[in-house]
């Protein structure tokens, strides 16, 4: 069988990679700040969702016959309100 060529003994030439396919190191400064955005957007998303829960939420209670209970949810949901605002605020220390 001379036509059987091993491939363990010849060398094969490849080509030269470009050099965007070179690894290069990760910078972490990089990589914290890729993280710090990925969480910052997460938390965007999550707290305007609530804010348009509370929304809604602030739509029922106004539609409460029963007049206690009505003020006791509004006070309670003026400081939903009140943390939902704080949350707007320090999400740019993030």
């Amino acid at each position: 069988m001379p036509d059987i060529v091993n491939l363990d003994r010849r060398k094969r030439l490849l080509p030269a990679r470009p050099l965007t396919y070179r690894a290069r190191p990760i910078d972490p400064s990089e990589l914290s700040g890729a993280r710090r955005q990925k969480a910052r957007e997460a938390l965007q998303e999550a707290i305007f969702a609530l804010q348009i829960c509370h929304a809604r939420t602030s739509l029922v209670i106004e539609n409460i016959d029963d007049k206690e209970s009505r003020e006791r949810l509004t006070s309670q949901s003026a400081r939903i309100g009140t943390l939902i605002d704080l949350a707007w605020c320090r999400l740019g220390d993030i």
